[in-house]
């Protein structure tokens, strides 16, 4: 498979250009080795000098007090340089046959090869000092392995014509979906209230097919009023922790014997503790914001003729994210508490070749946004109006007892417990009290997870619904399902009910309708796959 483009006119030399997408193949040729991009001799020892820096320092602390003349630190200093400039000219890659390969490694030579029928994945991530070069680093996810094949970097034109290059000819491989696997038996509509905003590429509303010539078909843009429903995230809410806990921990390294911790207790006694409560909330606020802001900044959703999805966003790290649609396995709509306050939800792929690191966040597919514009990217990706917006099938009266059984008999004796000690051995009374405040939270928490569970089997995909606090409505497509779990406890079959367990290639590996009857469970089976509950009753082995 050939690889080859004229070297740039610009820049003569080792090429970092790609070829287009529909580039001939040449039989029995041998592609030519690509190197990064020149402008990588400038980051490359920068990166490497940071690196080193811990090591450096050391050296330099280690040597300060001795008589020696001679500074190892600046001795040391070129070496680290050098080193980083060989690491472009011992770095390459190239597209043969059907597969990639990149060479690398200055000591240690490695040779790392990727079948092009395996990628699943193709991000693009600047951080700044790429972006002020026009660079992006490629990061390549295959399947059937967590590493990653990382070409640090390529112009951000050769890196874009990489991806496309990489997953048209993946596509192209067309690797078939699994066959389902045995079944294994073990112990409303949107709601228009909420303003959206103007506008037809910023107003974030999923729109119609565009013209076959066109390249690109935007799905959704990010709206700036979005930063409200930053303080509604748990991510958020955790970001704003950790940058209040890192404040606080620099900031005592400068106070003595941690004054900085009595003087704002002092500061809080002064002017009240509901003071201090509302200048904790601004400030979690603002930093929930700030951190949303650094992530989904400029959000650009878009498909491309091919159907696969394109996700840009950030706003001083940039990254790029390419799904192929023949990757894609369904879609997870979370509306988890606090963004169902304020009527809003996010949106991730159900996919594969992702990996599982959730700082990357490859798989978002729309921010923290309105929960109607969310619930339009996903019928504009999906196609599927009633796995998206359609009722489910409730889960019936045995669930919504054992909802209420374990949400309010654990708290009941807590309760009594409780009193009795408060009675006999004079326990604080506040305890039993507490506990007594703690059954009418139970009965609310078991309605809120009973009014959650849910499911739906449609032409195309299969749908479930499941939590209180962090809501999730998963649609699956019912070919990307390969196998099928009935799992029963004991509690669950004293109570008659058991989980059905959907496992796929994608995303989580599993996905799960909670708490219906043995017969909703094969019933559902049987609709999706027919011969497998009949291959199941008979004992025998599907074909």
């Amino acid at each position: 498979m050939t690889s080859e483009a004229p070297a740039s006119a610009e820049e003569p030399g080792p090429r970092d250009e790609i070829p287009p997408a529909d580039a001939v193949d040449v039989p029995g040729a041998v592609a030519d080795w690509r190197r990064l991009d020149r402008r990588m001799l400038l980051v490359h020892p920068f990166q490497t000098l940071i690196r080193a820096l811990p090591a450096l320092l050391a050296l330099f602390l280690a040597r300060a007090g001795s008589s020696d003349s001679e500074r190892w630190e600046l001795i040391a200093l070129p070496l680290v340089l050098a080193y980083g400039v060989a690491r472009w000219f011992t770095t390459r890659y190239r597209i043969d046959g059907e597969q990639i390969q990149l060479q690398h490694g200055v000591i240690t030579k490695q040779t790392t090869t990727a079948r092009l029928d395996k990628v699943r994945t193709v991000d693009l991530t600047a951080q700044i000092w790429h972006r002020l070069l026009g660079l992006a680093k490629v990061e390549i996810s295959t399947a059937g392995t967590k590493d990653r094949l990382v070409l640090d970097a390529l112009s951000l034109t050769a890196g874009r014509a990489l991806r496309a290059e990489l997953l048209h000819r993946a596509a192209a491989e067309g690797a078939p979906v699994a066959a389902p696997a045995l079944v294994e038996v073990q112990d409303r509509p949107v709601d228009p209230s909420w303003p959206a905003p103007t506008g037809a590429a910023m107003s974030g509303t999923a729109t119609a097919p565009i013209a076959a010539e066109a390249r690109d078909e935007d799905l959704l843009r990010m709206d700036p009023a979005w930063v409200r429903f930053a303080p509604f995230t748990m991510s958020g809410f955790l970001s704003a922790a950790a940058l209040l806990g890192i404040g606080s921990q620099f900031a005592n390294q400068f106070s003595k014997n941690g004054q900085i911790y009595e003087s704002a207790w002092s500061w809080a006694a002064q002017r009240g503790l509901v003071a201090a409560l509302v200048l904790l909330v601004l400030a979690v606020t603002v930093l929930a914001m700030g951190g949303y802001v650094l992530s989904f900044w400029g959000f650009h959703l878009s498909r491309n003729r091919l159907g696969s999805l394109h996700a840009r966003r950030g706003l001083l790290t940039t990254r790029e994210t390419s799904i192929d649609s023949t990757r894609l396995r369904g879609v997870e709509i979370g509306e988890p508490a606090g963004l169902r306050l304020v009527r809003g939800a996010r949106l991730k792929a159900v996919t594969t070749g992702l990996g599982h690191d959730a700082r990357a966040r490859s798989d978002v597919l729309a921010p923290p946004a309105p929960a109607g514009i969310v619930r339009n990217v996903a019928l504009a990706i999906l196609g599927d109006a009633a796995a998206v917006r359609g009722e489910l099938v409730a889960h019936g009266a045995a669930a919504r007892r054992r909802r209420h059984v374990r949400a309010l008999v654990p708290n009941s004796v807590l309760a009594i417990t409780l009193g009795i000690l408060t009675g006999v051995l004079h326990w604080w009374t506040g305890w039993f009290v507490a506990a007594l405040l703690l059954l009418p939270l139970g009965w609310a928490l078991a309605r809120s997870r009973y009014a959650a569970l849910g499911h739906r089997v449609t032409d195309r995909h299969v749908v479930v619904r499941s939590g209180a606090l962090d809501r999730d409505r998963v649609v699956l497509q019912r070919d990307g399902i390969v196998g099928w779990t009935i799992r029963e406890s004991f509690f669950q079959r004293r109570a008659g009910v058991a989980t059905l367990v959907m496992t796929t290639g994608a995303g989580r590996q599993h996905y799960e309708a909670i708490d219906v009857t043995p017969a909703t469970a094969y019933g559902v089976i049987a609709e999706v796959h027919p011969t497998l509950v009949e291959a199941f009753a008979s004992g025998r082995r599907p074909d």
